[in-house]
């Protein structure tokens, strides 16, 4: 008796353990797998980084500029700067609105995503080669001396950006960002050349500038309350220091338009549930997720 019921215990064993290997995989996960009902508010933490880059000119071709002499001698300076490797590094918070604005809703459409702002520190660097080329009276060349100067330059920033999400699935959106910078220069770099410059006084900008940028990401939603985007940003217009609208800054006799390749990211607070520390329901954690894929 005692040979019969071990075993009917044996083949009862057998035949649970056999319908849970006979779950499917994508449902097993669903009945076994850890879920996710915590309830989180709508702004948390984010992370920039990346590294920095100074354009100047899009042409290969540098220009020359012509001049005269003390002597009555003609001059010509070949200018060819270009631009260096940086860093830079932020921290902030992003925010997600809990509510449509009566134009999101009237156009049935969401105008703002989320916005996010940051305090950080950025180093900017580039260089600048001159060539002079000095004639005779007679027009013919007598001597060519170069010149080279090169600076980094560092910056404490502030910036706020508002964002415009483009949804590609749940896991995947295209992230638009405009906002403004506010930057404040706490290390200039060299100011002098090595060798013969185009100038007697470099040109330097005011320690202070503003500008409004775009950013451009992709993003990916790695779980509910986080979100990894990398992407790009880029200056369009210079709104401090005025120099009819150009976002470009001016070292030595050259333009400098910083581009930043940087992977932010976001990570959302957890509410605090008051009393019993239960989770939330399945209901609650549908509509935050309904409500960060929408935006």
């Amino acid at each position: 008796m005692k040979r019969i019921l071990t075993l009917l215990f044996l083949v009862g064993l057998s035949t649970v353990f056999a319908q849970r290997d006979l779950t499917p995989s994508k449902r097993r996960k669903d009945v076994f797998g850890k879920s996710d009902y915590k309830d989180y508010r709508f702004y948390g933490l984010q992370f920039s980084a990346g590294a920095t880059y100074q354009f100047t000119r899009l042409t290969a071709n540098n220009p020359i500029y012509s001049a005269v002499a003390s002597d009555g001698r003609p001059i010509d300076y070949t200018i060819d700067p270009a631009g260096k490797i940086g860093a830079f590094v932020e921290l902030g918070m992003a925010h997600f609105p809990k509510k449509r604005s009566k134009i999101s809703l009237a156009l049935k459409t969401v105008l703002v995503s989320y916005y996010d702002w940051g305090l950080g520190f950025k180093l900017l660097g580039g260089s600048e080669q001159t060539t002079t080329n000095y004639y005779t009276p007679f027009g013919s060349l007598a001597s060519t001396t170069n010149g080279t100067g090169d600076f980094y330059n560092g910056y404490v920033y502030g910036r706020f950006s508002v964002h415009k999400n483009i949804n590609l699935s749940k896991r995947y959106f295209i992230d638009n960002g405009l906002g403004v910078n506010f930057d404040f220069r706490v290390k200039s770099g060299d100011k002098n050349y090595t060798g013969q410059s185009s100038f007697e006084n470099p040109t330097v900008p005011q320690p202070l500038l503003a500008q409004l940028h775009y950013g451009l990401g992709f993003g990916i939603k790695l779980s509910r309350r986080s979100f990894f985007i990398p992407g790009v940003q880029i200056p369009i217009l210079g709104i401090y220091e005025w120099r009819k609208g150009c976002a470009a800054l001016n070292w030595y006799s050259s333009n400098y338009l910083p581009i930043q390749a940087q992977v932010k990211f976001i990570y959302l607070f957890e509410k605090k549930v008051k009393g019993c520390n239960t989770p939330g329901s399945e209901e609650d954690k549908k509509r935050n997720d309904e409500f960060l894929q929408n935006n």
